[in-house]
C-alpha cells in the first residue's frame, strides 16, 4: 500500500512540476577520448554506463547542441548520462562523483559537465478538474513569471553590448552559467579564454595535470626577494632541477626541446602577503606572472589554495588583458571559487587595481575582488606532480604528505640512493604483465637457493621461497636488491631458536659476502627467516606456490627525510670512531665497540619497522649507510678484529 501512495505521489509531483522525474535527473558531459591511450567511443560509454547509479548514457548530437569531433590523436564526444540519485545525496555531489570516476579511465579526461533539466514526460492536465489550469493573459501580467520575463529582457539590454560605463548597478546579483568545472583530479578545470572559448578547442587551450610530461612537476617554493612578508613562488620545473623554474629566453632549453620534439614549458607565478593597512590588508597579491600559452590557470589554481583563507587578488600595479581574464573567468565560471569584493563601490577601484583598470568601472569588478579556493584542491589533484620546497624538513615531493624522493648528499656527491620512487608497473624485467613472475627469472632464483641449501650440508625443510623488498613492490629503483627469504621452522632445526638464528645469520651474511649474482641486473640477497616471524612488506610473492602471498600496492608514503639523515650521520660517526679504535691497534675494543653498534643498529631498525614499517626514518638510515658502503665496513672490522684477538704470534 505504501509504495501505491508513493507512486501516486510522484504522479502528483510530476503534474505540477514538469522537471520532476521521481529520483532521477539527467546531466551532459564534454569528454576527451585519446585514441592511442584508451578504448572506443562506445567502449567508454559502456564504462560510464557500468559505474553506480548510472542508468543510461547517449550520445547529444551536433544538433541539439553535443559535440562530436574527430582532432587526430583524441576525440570529443557530448554524452547525456540518465543517472538515479540516492536519498539525501545532492545532484551536485552525484555529478563530481560520477565525473570523477570517469577521468579514472584510461585515456579519458572530462572537459566540462553540466546538469541537464529532462524533458516534460506528458503533458500537463488542462482545463476542468486539471491540476494545472492554463494561465489567462491578464493573470500572466499580474504573475512572478511576467517579472522574471522583464528582468531577463533588462539584463539583454544592459550587460551587453560594447558600452562599458553605466548599465546594472553595482551591487547587482550574478547568474553564474550552469557549466561547472571539473573536480579535483578531472584533467582541464573548466578552463577557456576569457570563458568563451571553443568546446572544440579545449582540450587543447587547458593545460591540466595529464598535459605536463613526466619529467615535468609544479613546484612551490619561498620567494627571497620578499623576505621581510610571507611570499611564494610556483612554477615548472624538471624532476632533478627543482629548485631551477622553467622560464621563458631559455634558449638552451628552447633548442633542447624542439630537438626532442617537445613543447616548450614554462611557467612562473609570485604572490606576496600584504601586511600593511589598506582595502587588502593580509590578502595575497599577484606580484607577477610569466607562463606559456595554456600553462598559466594551472600555475594560478595553485596559488589561490596556497593563499588559503587569506584570498589572493590579482595584481594592484599591473593586470594584462590575459590575466584579466583569467581573473573574469573565476569570478564568473568557476564554482569551486568564491570571491568577496575588496571595497563598497567603483570609487574605490584605484585602492585595489591598475588605474587603467579603475577607470572602467562595473567592467572591473572581477579585479577588485580577493579569491579563495573551495571545494577542490588543484594541489591534491596534482599528486606526485606537485613538489614543495618551501617547507623546512622536507625535500623533493610533497604529496599532501604522502610522498617524497630522498636525494641524500655523501662526501659531496649528490646520489639517489634510495629512489623510492612510486614507479607506475612492477619491474618488467622480474614480472610479466599479469604480474606473475617470469619463469627464467623464477629457474635462476631457485637454482641460487638450491646451491645455498646445499651448502649448509643439513637435512633442512624449506617451508616457502619468497620475494619481497622493492623489487616486489611498486617502489622499486636501479638500487633494489632481490630480497630471497628462505623460510623455516628454527624449531625443527635446534630448541635453541635464538642459537639457530645467529648461526643462519653468520652463514646467509658469508654466503652474500662471497657471492655476487646478478639477475636481470639486480644483485641477489639471500635471508633465512622464522617462518613464524612476521614479515613487514607490502609484497611478498611465493616461489613455490606461484602466488601473492601479499599483493603489491602503490604506496605514498611520507617520509621524514631530515630525521632519516640524522641518524644516518650519527651512526656513520660511530662507526668511523670504530675504525680509529681498530687502526690504533685495540682490537678487543673495536671488536667490542662494534658488536655494540651491530646491535644498536639492530634494535634502531626493529622499532623503526614495527612502528612505521619499511619507510621508517630508522630503516632508511639504514638502507643509507648499506648503500655509502658503512655497513659493510662494520662487519669488516668486526670480523678482523676478531680473527685479530684469536690469532698467535709467531
Amino acid at each position: 500500500m505504501r509504495r501505491v501512495l508513493q507512486n501516486f505521489g510522484d504522479f502528483l509531483n510530476e503534474a505540477k512540476d514538469p522537471s520532476y522525474y521521481q529520483d532521477t535527473f539527467y546531466f551532459t558531459m564534454l569528454i576527451s577520448m585519446d585514441k592511442e591511450r584508451g578504448g572506443s567511443r562506445d567502449e567508454t560509454k559502456n564504462d560510464i554506463r557500468a559505474l553506480p547509479e548510472v542508468l543510461t548514457v547517449t550520445l547529444v548530437e551536433p544538433e541539439k547542441g553535443g559535440v562530436q569531433k574527430d582532432l587526430g590523436t583524441k576525440y570529443l564526444s557530448t554524452l547525456k548520462i540518465h543517472v538515479r540519485r540516492p536519498k539525501d545525496i545532492s545532484k551536485d555531489i552525484m555529478m563530481k562523483r560520477i565525473v570523477k570516476m570517469t577521468t579514472r579511465f584510461t585515456g579519458v579526461s572530462v572537459l566540462r559537465y553540466k546538469e541537464r533539466k529532462p524533458k516534460q514526460r506528458r503533458k500537463s492536465f488542462h482545463g476542468a478538474g486539471s491540476y494545472v489550469s492554463r494561465m489567462s493573459e491578464g493573470d500572466y501580467y499580474q504573475s512572478a513569471q511576467h517579472m522574471r520575463d522583464l528582468n531577463k529582457d533588462f539584463d539583454e539590454l544592459t550587460k551587453g553590448g560594447p558600452q562599458t560605463k553605466g548599465g546594472a548597478p553595482f551591487n547587482r546579483k550574478r547568474v553564474k552559467p550552469t557549466w561547472q568545472s571539473s573536480p579535483p583530479g578531472a584533467p582541464g578545470g573548466g578552463w577557456g579564454v576569457g570563458g568563451a572559448l571553443e568546446e572544440a578547442a579545449i582540450d587543447e587551450a587547458m593545460k591540466g595535470v595529464d598535459d605536463l610530461p613526466e619529467d615535468v612537476v609544479v613546484v612551490i617554493d619561498k620567494d627571497k626577494s620578499l623576505a621581510r612578508f610571507p611570499a611564494y613562488k610556483i612554477y615548472y620545473a624538471r624532476v632533478g632541477e627543482e629548485g631551477r623554474p622553467l622560464k621563458a629566453g631559455d634558449m638552451d632549453r628552447m633548442e633542447r626541446d624542439a630537438a626532442e620534439g617537445r613543447e616548450s614549458i614554462f611557467g612562473v607565478i609570485k604572490i606576496g602577503k600584504h601586511v600593511g593597512a589598506g582595502a587588502y590588508k593580509d590578502t595575497y597579491l599577484v606580484t607577477s606572472v610569466n607562463a606559456a600559452d595554456g600553462y598559466g590557470p594551472l600555475l594560478y589554481d595553485v596559488a589561490i589554495e596556497l593563499a588559503g583563507k587569506d584570498g589572493l587578488k590579482p595584481d594592484v600595479d599591473n593586470v594584462s588583458d590575459e590575466a584579466s581574464a583569467v581573473w573574469k573567468h573565476y569570478d564568473t565560471r568557476r564554482s569551486d571559487v568564491e570571491s568577496n569584493f575588496l571595497v563598497d563601490g567603483e570609487y574605490e577601484y584605484e585602492e585595489v587595481m591598475p588605474p587603467n583598470h579603475a577607470t572602467k568601472g562595473a567592467a572591473s569588478d572581477h579585479l577588485a575582488k580577493a579569491y579563495y579556493m573551495v571545494g577542490s584542491s588543484p594541489m591534491a589533484a596534482l599528486g606526485d606532480k606537485l613538489v614543495r620546497l618551501d617547507k623546512e624538513n622536507t625535500m623533493g615531493r610533497d604529496y599532501g604528505a604522502l610522498y617524497e624522493d630522498v636525494i641524500i648528499s655523501i662526501g659531496g656527491d649528490t646520489e639517489d640512493l634510495m629512489a623510492f620512487d612510486v614507479q607506475p608497473e612492477l619491474n618488467q624485467k622480474i614480472w610479466d604483465e599479469e604480474k606473475q613472475i617470469r619463469p627464467g627469472v623464477k629457474g635462476a632464483l631457485m637454482a641460487i637457493v638450491e646451491e645455498f641449501v646445499e651448502g649448509l650440508d643439513m637435512d633442512l625443510e624449506l617451508k616457502d621461497v619468497v620475494v619481497t623488498g622493492s623489487l616486489a613492490n611498486y617502489n622499486w629503483s636501479k638500487f633494489s636488491d632481490i630480497d630471497l627469504h628462505l623460510l623455516v621452522d628454527f624449531s625443527e632445526v635446534n630448541d635453541n631458536e635464538e642459537m639457530v638464528k645467529k648461526f643462519f645469520d653468520a652463514v646467509r651474511s658469508n654466503w652474500n659476502k662471497l657471492h655476487n649474482i646478478l639477475v636481470k641486473g639486480h644483485e641477489v640477497e639471500i635471508y633465512v627467516q622464522d617462518e613464524h616471524e612476521p614479515h613487514i612488506s607490502t609484497g611478498v610473492y611465493s616461489l613455490m606456490d606461484d602466488r601473492w602471498l601479499v599483493k603489491p600496492k602503490k604506496v605514498r608514503p611520507a617520509i621524514d627525510r631530515h630525521t632519516a639523515t640524522k641518524k644516518m650521520k650519527h651512526m656513520a660517526r660511530e662507526i668511523d670512531k670504530l675504525s680509529s679504535v681498530y687502526d690504533n691497534g685495540n682490537y678487543e675494543g673495536a671488536f667490542e665497540l662494534a658488536g655494540l653498534i651491530k646491535e644498536k643498529l639492530k634494535r634502531m631498525r626493529r622499532a623503526g619497522l614495527d612502528r612505521s614499517g619499511i619507510y621508517s626514518p630508522e630503516n632508511l638510515a639504514f638502507k643509507m649507510l648499506r648503500r655509502s658502503g658503512d655497513i659493510e665496513q662494520l662487519f669488516s672490522i668486526y670480523t678482523l678484529a676478531y680473527d685479530k684477538i684469536h690469532s698467535v704470534e709467531q
